[in-house]
């Protein structure tokens, strides 16, 4: 019986032996994976085979690598080209800008007069009595009549002489036909007293002449 019993003790502790030993057995640490290394962060290995840190990656941020500053964003943009508003014209330039478009005249009017109705006209003193007659009109550059050319002395265009009187010394008017009187508050003895009227044609006849003698 005792052997029994011992030997029965015997199985079990060399049973429970492996038990014990697993559970004596320190369990092993959950072992923690190993740290991603960075691409951007050259490992101590490439950099003893290369000598020197490895360049990050293209496209990959990186703590090391710095970043940009708006001053430096702003500095770097190229200035942008200002043009400046075209000036408007201001009235009076407007005003002072020469016309392209012709101006014209519908019609005569009662106080205008033509060279047509002029010219040949006699002309009378205040007594109504013909002293001379229109030769020719003298205009200045911007077409206003400054002189009429009259005809004085002389007997049938033989001996006459022309004397050139200003515009605003004679008064033109109309008779009942709308035919044109020129009067003159002078008389013919003060037309044949005045001197000659010469054009820029007899006055370089007359310096030929004084040349030539």
């Amino acid at each position: 019986m005792n052997r029994l019993l011992t030997g029965t003790a015997v199985a079990l502790l060399l049973g429970l032996t492996p038990a014990l030993a697993q559970t004596d057995t320190p369990t092993e640490e959950t072992q923690v994976p190993p740290a991603v290394q960075d691409p951007a962060v050259p490992s101590e290995a490439m950099q003893d085979e290369l000598g020197e840190p490895a360049a990050p990656i293209q496209g990959e941020s990186s703590e090391m690598s710095p970043q940009a500053s708006p001053d430096a964003a702003e500095s770097a943009a190229p200035p942008s080209e200002t043009t400046e508003a075209p000036k408007s014209i201001l009235p009076d330039q407007q005003a002072k800008a020469p016309s392209t478009s012709p101006q014209f005249l519908p019609q005569q009017g009662s106080s205008d007069w033509l060279a047509s109705e002029l010219l040949g006209k006699a002309v009378v003193n205040a007594n109504n009595e013909t002293i001379g007659d229109v030769d020719n009109l003298v205009t200045d550059e911007s077409g206003k009549i400054i002189a009429v050319v009259i005809g004085a002395g002389g007997f049938l265009g033989l001996g006459e002489k022309e004397v050139a009187v200003r515009f605003e010394d004679l008064k033109l008017s109309r008779d009942e036909n709308n035919e044109v009187k020129v009067m003159a508050n002078f008389n013919e003895e003060t037309l044949v007293s005045a001197p000659d009227f010469e054009t820029l044609h007899e006055q370089d006849v007359a310096v030929d002449a004084n040349e030539d003698r």
